[in-house]
């Protein structure tokens, strides 16, 4: 039987770890369109990859392997993923990075043993938090210092059913305490999120929220007969957005382009000799009536990257709202994933994103034309501080 004979290359193997770093950086060192921008030293990343590879005692150490020279491309699309990492449940409470403190921005009715929002976190597992989320921040690769920070309170949270987190926190002026979390609600199904209006709210008379996370195409059709005559409208894009640009259609008056979208055409090894991008990729959109009319806000913040960026680069080029929040994660172009042998499955970006004035996308994202950044003091009062200042923008 040929199958039979086939040999399995795992992790496990001193051989096949070598080979899977040689294979992945040269992929990044002929094909990753960023190294003119982030400040790396990709041939040092070489050495130390294969230096701990070659002494990494299984496939699970090996995966940090990998995940630490992927760091090093500073990309928000980068990571490495293998069966070995297994983390399907969260905590009951949800991490934030709050005026330089890890916070409990949202906490479950059940689960979270006193824990309440505005609660911050001195420590976790006996270490200063700080120090906790420096260190998962090695592994994580992001092009800004916002999405990585992003992902590493997001991982405090996850892990195998029913693993512990041990937490010591202090509430305003009290005490500190210590508490302990079991990691038991399943992450796809039942998770945790952060508390917000109804993904379609008429929060004020005339005032419109819409959660671009949650709605589809067909909520906003829904909606919109009364979108035509409200005074303000509020999209809320802190995340990923689930509907398509058919928003951004009704902002306009003439024709619009997204970013400049640029896939490199490689014809020479090491960087050299790129002179061309196939740009063919680019979107143009059309206004479609009706036109909306309202005073219009955008939320955004460091958790919005690639297709949201992609949506929020059009509302600043084309200054179509205000944009209140916190500056996006930096990162945006297609995803191109390849798997090394072993079963480590490899996510980077592989297409340049230009603004469209020419200028770096990458590593500065959009920026709010409005900052609001939160609070302890919000957070404590279960107070939306960029909701409540786009609702006053709106509304004037």
């Amino acid at each position: 039987d040929a199958k039979a004979t086939l040999v399995k290359l795992s992790g496990n193997d001193r051989a096949t770890r070598l080979a899977d770093v040689a294979l992945a950086w040269n992929i990044f060192q002929h094909f990753y369109p960023y190294f003119d921008v982030v400040q790396t030293d990709w041939p040092k990343a070489l050495r130390d990859a294969l230096t701990s590879a070659a002494n990494d005692p299984n496939e699970r150490a090996f995966l940090d392997t990998l995940r630490r020279m992927v760091a090093q491309l500073h990309d928000g699309h980068g990571g490495v993923y293998h069966p070995s990492d297994e983390a399907g449940y969260t905590a009951p409470v949800i991490f934030g990075w709050v005026e330089g403190r890890l916070v409990i921005t949202d906490a479950a009715a059940e689960g979270a043993n006193g824990l309440q929002p505005g609660d911050i976190v001195l420590k976790v597992d006996g270490k200063p938090s700080l120090e906790v989320l420096a260190e998962r921040e090695a592994f994580i690769s992001g092009a800004t210092p916002q999405w990585r920070r992003y992902i590493a309170s997001h991982q405090l949270r996850v892990g195998v059913k029913d693993s512990e987190i041990k937490l010591e926190v202090q509430t305003q002026n009290e005490p500190a305490r210590s508490v302990s979390l079991r990691r038991n609600i399943q992450a796809q199904d039942k998770d945790l999120q952060e508390t917000r209006p109804s993904k379609v709210q008429e929060l004020k008379p005339g005032i419109f929220y819409l959660d671009l996370d949650r709605i589809k195409d067909e909520d906003f059709q829904t909606i919109l007969p009364q979108l035509e005559k409200a005074r303000g409208i509020i999209f809320d894009l802190r995340g990923y957005p689930k509907v398509s640009p058919v928003v951004i259609s009704h902002l306009i008056d003439e024709p619009v382009q997204s970013a400049r979208w640029m896939v490199p055409i490689i014809t020479a090894p090491d960087h050299k000799g790129i002179t061309e991008y196939n740009t063919s990729g680019r979107w143009t959109l059309k206004p479609i009536a009706p036109r909306l009319t309202a005073k219009i806000a955008f939320l955004t913040d460091g958790r919005a990257i690639s297709y949201a960026e992609s949506y929020m680069g059009i509302i600043e080029a084309y200054k179509l709202a205000e944009i209140v929040g916190e500056p996006t994660a930096g990162t945006n172009g297609n995803v191109n994933p390849f798997v090394l042998p072993g079963g480590y499955r490899v996510t980077w970006t592989g297409m340049k994103v230009l603004k469209n004035d020419g200028s770096q996308h990458h590593g500065i994202g959009i920026h709010p034309t409005v900052p609001v950044p939160r609070t302890i003091k919000g957070v404590t009062e279960k107070r939306d501080e960029q909701l409540e200042r786009a609702i006053a923008i709106v509304g004037q």
